[in-house]
């Protein structure tokens, strides 16, 4: 929980900011590249504290939906971690084989997800929301 302003989002943004305009126009060589990687880095970041949590709850509640685990309690990320596992295993064995659609809607929005906090510039990702 933040304590004062500026936030940790807040805080990211200065650094990436400091590094993009201030430090970086003074690099050369592979000090360049290392700088926009740690620059990256930062955003990436910034967007998971932005979005994470609201990605991994819709996930979640895709992966119960899809399998008829609904309701089940415990740490979401070793959930996650657990139900995708019964999603790749119940989509080879054939078993969501009648629920494709709403199977490739909850992969692709998935994905979307993920590719907002990972690189919401990339390409793919800007042609799957109708940019």
């Amino acid at each position: 929980m933040p304590q004062d302003r500026a936030s940790a989002e807040e805080l990211l943004g200065g650094v990436e900011a400091f590094l993009r305009k201030d430090v970086l126009p003074q690099l050369s060589g592979a000090s360049i590249y290392k700088c926009r990687v740690a620059a990256n880095i930062l955003s990436i970041v910034q967007r998971e504290l932005a979005l994470g949590e609201s990605a991994d709850s819709a996930e979640l509640q895709g992966l119960q939906s899809l399998l008829g685990r609904e309701g089940e309690e415990g740490d979401s990320a070793t959930q996650l971690d657990s139900l995708n596992a019964d999603l790749c295993a119940s989509i080879r064995g054939g078993e969501l084989d009648d629920q494709r659609t709403a199977v490739m809607s909850h992969v692709r929005s998935t994905l979307q997800d993920k590719l907002a906090i990972a690189n919401p510039r990339y390409a793919g990702y800007r042609e799957s929301l109708g940019d």
